[in-house]
């Protein structure tokens, strides 16, 4: 399975960071205006994306491939390497007694997203 996300950021808008986990790997916006992330993946793939105020982070399976492309068409690997297994996170690895994505959020992320005045339940 593949598919690809698309973020940019207009010129003048306010800083934002998109995430990739489990590494932890992130992009600022607008610094750089437009990103597309390939993710490569088991058919059975399940990626999740949480949105804060000033950041995306985007949950996916560690051997999923995700690849960055920038202004340019300059294209990289950036995540899930094949050969460097994460046990408990990638598709086919042993389970974790709590899932993956909780155990990353309480240990990297453990606040939570403020809340707006405007925002409703």
């Amino acid at each position: 399975m593949e598919f690809q996300l698309a973020v940019s950021a207009p010129d003048g808008s306010h800083r934002c960071e998109v995430w990739v986990e489990p590494e932890g790997i992130y992009f600022e916006l607008p610094e750089t205006a437009q990103l597309v992330l390939s993710l490569r993946g088991p058919d059975a793939m399940r990626a999740e994306f949480t949105h804060w105020p000033d950041k995306v982070i985007i949950w996916r399976p560690a051997d999923a491939e995700v690849w960055a492309s920038v202004a340019g068409g300059e294209a990289e690997q950036i995540a899930g390497w094949r050969d460097n297994p994460a046990p408990g996170l990638d598709s086919d690895g042993g389970q974790l007694s709590e899932p993956g994505r909780e155990l990353i959020a309480r240990l990297f992320h453990p606040t939570d997203p403020p809340t707006s005045p405007t925002h409703r339940p």
